[in-house]
């Protein structure tokens, strides 16, 4: 295993990008992290997601002022992903991830978005 997978503390992570500590309060809500890496085993990111029985939420950061978030719906609720966000400050997409209503509350998204083949996070 090379220098890119040796794992560092939390707080070592928190103190080297003070952006994460947003993201370690909502792991602590049920939500899972996981990195992911190119073909040459460097860090491209993390992926977050937190799944109930009606959507997905899951984000993606890709650097320090690169996030995606999304809320997708489960197959047996139409499927599909209703909201997404394309950002540059993480604090501010996570936000606006967690201010979401709940599917059936007023202000909730629920219609689909359409996507172009090409799309890809």
């Amino acid at each position: 295993m090379d220098e890119a997978r040796t794992p560092i503390t939390e707080a070592d992570a928190v103190s080297r990008y003070p952006e994460l500590a947003q993201l370690a309060g909502i792991r602590d809500a049920g939500w899972v992290f996981r990195p992911f890496h190119d073909q040459h085993d460097q860090l491209m990111g993390l992926a977050g997601s937190r799944s109930v029985d009606q959507y997905t939420d899951a984000i993606y950061l890709f650097d320090r002022s690169h996030v995606i978030a999304a809320r997708v719906q489960a197959e047996e609720y139409g499927g599909g992903c209703v909201w997404m966000r394309d950002g540059t400050d993480v604090a501010e997409v996570v936000t606006d991830l967690l201010g979401l209503p709940e599917p059936g509350e007023p202000g909730a998204p629920s219609l689909v978005i359409s996507q172009s083949l090409l799309w890809a996070p």
